[in-house]
């Protein structure tokens, strides 16, 4: 019998904000129920994530949709809301480079 090594999620899946939210809101945000978190909300400025947590998150969307972040999509910039979060990710699902 022969089994099928476990793979990441196609990097061509949806990328959803809610998901991101969700991880956030468990990782940084304890208590904070994930659907109160704007996806427009300042994380960086209001100190909810720093640059280690901007690593996490990468780490993350890496697994979470099997793509795979090159070095300057990972700026503060990027990561500075959940919506650019997901902009970012669907950005190296697609290939492409910093908008």
């Amino acid at each position: 019998m022969t089994t099928e090594p476990e793979t990441a999620p196609a990097a061509t899946s949806r990328i959803w904000e809610e998901e991101i939210a969700r991880f956030v809101v468990e990782r940084f945000l304890p208590g904070v129920d994930a659907d109160e978190l704007d996806a427009e909300y300042d994380l960086l400025a209001t100190a909810v994530i720093d640059s280690l947590g901007v690593l996490h998150v990468a780490s993350w969307l890496e697994k979470q949709y099997g793509l795979t972040l090159p070095d300057p999509e990972l700026t503060s910039r990027n990561f500075r809301s959940v919506r650019t979060i997901r902009l970012t990710a669907e950005r190296a699902a697609a290939g492409g480079g910093e908008a």
